[in-house]
């Protein structure tokens, strides 16, 4: 086997040993931090289900710097960071850091967002998000902090390598740690429902959304109709 294929076959051997999926996120960090990578972040969303007793919908691990991502939080930064409405967009292709921002429309708040990423050590990086068939999403980020040129060259080279682990990564998490609890009686949410519902359960009021999303205020209020509707409540709260 190549180098490459051995790694693989190492990291998949060290994943079944995780008692949890903060023991996944260290295995995996432990991992690409051989290939120059320090950071990983793993989120898992759930599909709405109109059920009681399942884990939080929200599932998440990451090594990023706290600083970082409070600032990021705090300063809305999701708004208008490119890296995350591209992974919105995508539904199981891997996205480069650096293609995604350099095709992105110049502005000062972009250019301050990766200033102050550089500066929290987050030089460029792999995402990997992954849809599942029912709804459910996932998104994994490796990051590194090596000089531009080097980091540039760590992503196209691994590009392979970490697409592979994020997904062996996912599959472990979601088959070991994730409750998925009973969803016959609940109808499958669009993505474009699930975008919009992303940011009504953060008190977006439509007109928000619509500014956000890039889209007509009347298509919002369409979407949490339908919302509403497929997970049989009755407000946006109870959503």
């Amino acid at each position: 086997m190549s180098v490459a294929q051995n790694q693989l076959v190492d990291y998949i051997d060290d994943l079944r040993d995780a008692v949890d999926a903060e023991t996944c996120l260290t295995i995996t960090q432990r991992h690409v931090s051989r290939l120059g990578f320090q950071n990983v972040v793993f989120t898992y969303t759930k599909r709405p289900r109109n059920i009681e007793g399942v884990l939080p919908s929200y599932l998440r691990h990451s090594s990023i710097p706290k600083a970082w991502e409070e600032r990021y939080r705090e300063m809305g930064y999701q708004n208008h960071c490119p890296l995350y409405r591209e992974s919105l967009r995508r539904s199981n292709l891997p996205m480069i850091w650096h293609d995604v921002i350099n095709k992105s429309e110049f502005s000062p708040l972009l250019a301050q967002i990766a200033d102050e990423a550089e500066n929290s050590g987050l030089i460029d990086g792999i995402s990997v998000p992954i849809v599942e068939p029912n709804g459910d999403r996932c998104g994994i980020g490796i990051s590194t902090d090596a000089a531009k040129s080097e980091a540039k060259r760590l992503v196209n080279a691994h590009l392979p390598s970490i697409f592979l682990m994020s997904h062996h990564m996912h599959a472990f998490v979601v088959d070991r740690f994730v409750d998925h609890g009973s969803n016959d009686d609940v109808k499958s949410l669009t993505d474009s429902e699930l975008r919009c519902l992303q940011w009504v359960t953060k008190g977006k009021s439509n007109w928000e959304i619509s500014e956000i999303l890039s889209v007509s205020e009347n298509t919002i209020k369409y979407h949490v109709r339908n919302i509403l509707t497929k997970m049989d409540v009755t407000n946006r709260t109870a959503a």
